[in-house]
């Protein structure tokens, strides 16, 4: 059962096709507050160079681009991009990584995982975060998603045109599927200094490439930049927000479901419009092959993980929902059963004795039907 992924990009006038927006200008919603990453954009666009080469491939000017680690998710050739050392290392820790990302590449980087509690020190006053827990916290993040399986959903953050008007928005603007991602970067001109601090001055971006033009698509909203009508048929705003947040995070098959069938729709009022930017049709196809997969995948019991949480088994839920086979699955229900009637221990280590008797407990006074 694969998981997927979504990735935040700052917002492009032209489908991040690798070439420098045609009216830069225009585009004040990539240098916004909630762009993709942070103000790192606001802070490096060099505005006028872009007015000169507006619409211009970002191949011809490498690390000249402030949203290089964006602008190729759909883009065709490949482009070098400069990341910098994080501001508050000492100027002589490293210098700049110039990376150069494949065709149809965007970054992205897991932050939500770089402040959870698992990755804090313990006992130590004199720094917060442990940056070995970290790099291991993206390591295995990233290392969820498989290649020809999961699916990416690229979104913009608030910084959008759908967000006017005191009302902010998610906008989902492409969907692809994993080819690669990338090992974790590192600046290899870091001191020992900085790499014994910092968990080998590991590089918070990962580059992830997509199976486009394969698979997927990215919505031209381009193509339909003031006309409010037609925009407010093909833009796709996910209802659950949760997995759209941060930089990155997982999406289930059940939000994935939802999106699809908004993408769906999507497509279905670009082939009414008359749009022929794609044979939107075969894409038509595409998703509806996606929607099978994904409610195949859902499995048996596609319910079940809500039912562990009402139990409060939640720390089984990511393992009921790596398994990829039908009977596997059963088993699994069969045996958390056993386990709440108490005639099975295979789960035991994973709760207290008091945490075993309250959800035993529970389940009895809810009726021997719960699951």
């Amino acid at each position: 059962m694969a998981i997927h992924i979504s990735i935040r990009l700052a917002w492009h006038d032209s489908g991040w096709n690798g070439h420098v927006c045609k009216k830069p200008n225009e585009n004040t919603y990539c240098v916004g507050r909630y762009s993709y990453p942070g103000d790192l954009i606001a802070g490096n666009r060099d505005l006028d160079f872009e007015m000169k080469h507006c619409g211009a491939a970002c191949k011809n000017f490498p690390c000249r681009i402030a949203c290089g680690l964006s602008v190729n998710a759909f883009g065709k050739d490949s482009v070098t991009v400069e990341i910098k050392p994080p501001g508050f290392w000492p100027k002589n820790y490293a210098l700049s990584e110039k990376i150069t990302l494949p065709p149809y590449t965007a970054c992205t980087w897991c932050y939500e995982k770089m402040y959870s509690d698992d990755v804090k020190v313990d006992g130590d006053q004199n720094r917060k975060y442990d940056y070995e827990k970290r790099r291991k916290a993206a390591e295995d993040y990233f290392a969820q998603f498989e290649a020809g399986k999961s699916l990416i959903f690229y979104c913009a953050g608030y910084s959008n045109p759908f967000s006017e008007n005191e009302e902010n928005n998610y906008v989902v603007v492409g969907v692809s599927r994993v080819k690669k991602i990338s090992p974790i970067l590192y600046y290899e001109s870091a001191c020992d200094e900085a790499k014994q601090k910092y968990g080998g001055a590991f590089i918070w971006q990962m580059p992830v490439t997509s199976n486009y033009p394969d698979e997927g698509f990215c919505i031209p909203y381009q193509n339909y930049a003031g006309d409010e009508d037609a925009l407010e048929k093909i833009v796709v705003k996910p209802s659950n927000r949760a997995p759209f947040k941060y930089g990155s995070r997982e999406v289930s098959n059940d939000d994935a479901i939802e999106v699809i069938n908004q993408l769906i729709a999507s497509v279905d009022a670009l082939i009414e419009l008359g749009d022929t930017s794609q044979d939107w049709k075969i894409r038509r196809d595409w998703l509806n092959s996606v929607l099978a997969e994904l409610w195949k995948a859902r499995g048996p019991y596609p319910g079940f993980p809500a039912v562990l949480e009402c139990l409060n088994l939640q720390t089984l839920i990511s393992d009921y929902i790596r398994l990829t086979d039908y009977v596997d699955m059963k088993n699994f229900v069969a045996d958390v059963r056993a386990f709440v009637d108490g005639t099975d221990n295979d789960f035991a280590q994973n709760f207290s004795p008091n945490d075993i008797k309250r959800i035993r407990r529970n389940c009895q006074l809810s009726g021997k039907d719960k699951i």
